[in-house]
């Protein structure tokens, strides 16, 4: 009996010793589309820049699909994700995971139409529309629109057609196999400016941006680095990098609260 209360005192030691400090650290990141080399390519600037404040390896792992990508976060396989709020919120009703920084900005769902004269909501009524993958937050979000409007895509358009990108909604434009496009609100400006002559039918409501979150049970002093270097991100040679190839140019502070329009808005929950 004795033997087995040391062992039990030894195990009970052990169980009360300090967590030891991470090998490393997994950014967790989604795209439906690029092979994981080119993710990893875009993302690698961040990581960099993590591993320098944390002192510690990072490693991106990219995930195509939004349900894998999601069973990952509830297994809390990741430390770190980046990307559309309501994945990040999804995350922290789930798994815990906290948002610390945002890209400033709004997102928004750009219903859209090129060279027809399709310019009111009551004139997409009998069209067909195209939207990008199911899960894809936009395409969320556009649906939710239509539906506090009223509409109900299967009965009121034509045809609706899920593309794997948004350059498949603007090809499918261009080449006439759609009437209407939904993209993010970015998108329409950027194509407008590159010269399509796209019509804005209705502009969805304004959600929070591209998000970063840190899984809630890191310890605080972690967390607490994390978010005090992504918010100068941009001073950070690796950190331009980052920024350069996603086009944006720096982060701003997020709270949970900062979602709570968008969480009522999509009734996400557990």
């Amino acid at each position: 009996m004795k033997r087995y209360a040391k062992l039990l005192l030894v195990l009970m030691g052990l169980l009360c010793l300090p967590a030891r400090a991470a090998d490393y650290y997994i950014l967790g990141v989604q795209d439906y589309v690029k092979n994981p080399i080119l993710v990893v390519r875009d993302y690698q600037g961040l990581a960099n820049y993590l591993a320098k404040i944390l002192k510690t390896p990072v490693r991106i792992e990219a995930v195509k699909t939004y349900d894998d990508y999601m069973k990952k976060a509830a297994n809390k396989r990741f430390h770190f994700m980046y990307a559309p709020p309501s994945m990040i919120m999804k995350a922290h009703f789930t798994a815990g995971y906290e948002p610390i920084v945002k890209i400033p900005g709004l997102l928004s769902a750009s219903f859209m139409t090129m060279d027809t004269n399709i310019a009111f909501p009551e004139d997409m009524k009998g069209k067909r529309i195209g939207f990008y993958e199911k899960d894809a937050m936009i395409t969320v979000l556009a649906l939710k629109e239509l539906q506090t409007m009223g509409i109900d895509p299967a009965k009121y358009f034509k045809s609706v057609t899920y593309y794997t990108d948004s350059n498949g909604v603007l090809n499918a434009m261009q080449y006439k196999l759609i009437d209407v496009g939904v993209a993010n609100s970015s998108l329409f400006n950027n194509w407008s400016n590159r010269g399509y002559n796209l019509n804005l039918v209705i502009q969805g409501k304004g959600v929070p941006h591209l998000t970063f979150a840190v899984r809630g049970d890191l310890p605080a002093a972690t967390r607490q680095a994390v978010t005090q270097g992504l918010l100068k991100a941009e001073t950070d040679k690796d950190g331009q990098e980052f920024f350069k190839i996603s086009s944006f140019t720096n982060f701003e502070p997020a709270k949970v609260a900062d979602f709570d329009g968008l969480v009522k808005f999509l009734g996400i929950t557990k």
